[in-house]
């Protein structure tokens, strides 16, 4: 189990002595934090998701392309890189792709990386398989419905795509990102057919929920649907085998099982200051590996020790309205609270834990 105790601190500390971050991020005693890896080429910068397929690990890198597609200010570039790596950090493969990657996830069904690109609008899907031909191993599909495409429909937005989740059944989920429409779905399932990603909505973003505190009903009211993830079955995880959604600057976590769902606010430190997260993964085992991805450093950090199975991290983005992205919390998935495991970080982004 995580021991977070003995290193937790006021959110009011924290926040009134954060500095320029250290040369590395610190991890608790028990527990050991190396470089993974770092940038594989130059030019090549801004990680953010993490995945793992079939023995390797992916990671995307941005290249400060925009939330739309527009090319970096700096490089001009329009295209984010696909980078895949062994377990001892060595570069296996790597793929550009068009526009900005924001969310990825294995899916070993397909053999392939699904992969989602640019959030705010102009959105579209690709699947990557290593294993093909390497003229047939990038796949584009473009959504129908665009979610920014006019229509009425719960599935137009206004927004873009963000995080994927790929479910044990094959079933590909998607955050439904920066919507401007309300009404509209919060998360999209999607079907892969010829060149079409095909949308349907799951839950919409004013649907009913339970408070996981209070247990009395309520009706969301969700603005930033961000990263998900799928909380480990068999665990003894009150949520376990559900979907999650990070509503990021709701400051708030969505737990989905079947058509039920749970809201859960989150909150930072001793002093229970409301807080927001960028992403969160549980261990699916004792002595599971964690990968941290470092945007700013351009690093990816790999940690080991006494994880237990169930333990949850998150990666911080705000608390109490503030910017505290340099620190990766433990998650209490019972109350929704947040304390510091790993800090340091220049900006703590996505988390992945292999068994």
């Amino acid at each position: 189990m995580i021991p977070t105790k003995p290193f937790l601190l006021s959110a009011a500390v924290l926040l009134g002595t954060a500095g320029p971050a250290a040369a590395r991020p610190v991890a608790p005693p028990a527990f050991k934090l190396k470089v993974f890896a770092g940038a594989p080429s130059h030019g090549i910068s801004a990680p953010d998701d993490i995945t793992y397929l079939n023995g390797h690990v992916y990671v995307a890198w941005q290249n400060g392309v925009g939330t739309k597609g527009e090319p970096a200010a700096k490089t001009h570039t329009a295209t984010s890189q696909l980078v895949e790596y062994a377990k001892s950090g060595r570069v296996v493969n790597s793929w550009s792709l068009a526009g900005k990657i924001d969310g990825i996830a294995g899916a070993p069904g397909l053999k392939a990386v699904v992969a989602t690109a640019n959030e705010d609008g102009n959105s579209h899907l690709f699947t990557i398989r290593p294993s093909a031909r390497r003229s047939r191993q990038v796949h584009l599909y473009r959504y129908a419905p665009a979610p920014d495409s006019r229509g009425t429909s719960m599935v137009h937005t206004g927004g873009g795509t963000d995080a994927v989740t790929v479910l044990a059944n094959g079933r590909i989920l998607v955050s439904a990102s920066a919507p401007s429409r309300r009404p509209a779905t919060a998360t999209f399932r999607v079907i892969l057919h010829g060149t079409t990603a095909h949308l349907f909505p799951m839950f919409s973003d004013n649907a009913k929920a339970t408070d996981a505190l209070t247990g009395t009903s309520v009706k969301l009211h969700l603005t930033d649907p961000d990263s998900n993830a799928l909380v480990p079955a068999g665990l003894g995880d009150p949520f376990g085998g559900q979907y999650v959604l990070d509503s990021q600057g709701d400051r708030q976590v969505i737990f989905a099982k079947g058509g039920a769902l749970t809201r859960e606010k989150l909150t930072y430190g001793d002093n229970s200051v409301p807080a927001s997260i960028d992403d969160v993964r549980w261990a699916p085992a004792d002595n599971s590996t964690l990968y941290v991805v470092d945007a700013k450093a351009n690093t990816i950090y790999r940690v080991t020790g006494p994880f237990s199975a169930d333990d949850a991290l998150a990666s911080m983005d705000t608390v109490g309205g503030k910017t505290f992205g340099g620190t990766v919390a433990s998650f209490n998935d019972g109350d929704g609270s947040l304390t510091p495991f790993i800090t340091g970080c220049k900006a703590a982004k996505g988390l992945l834990f292999i068994r």
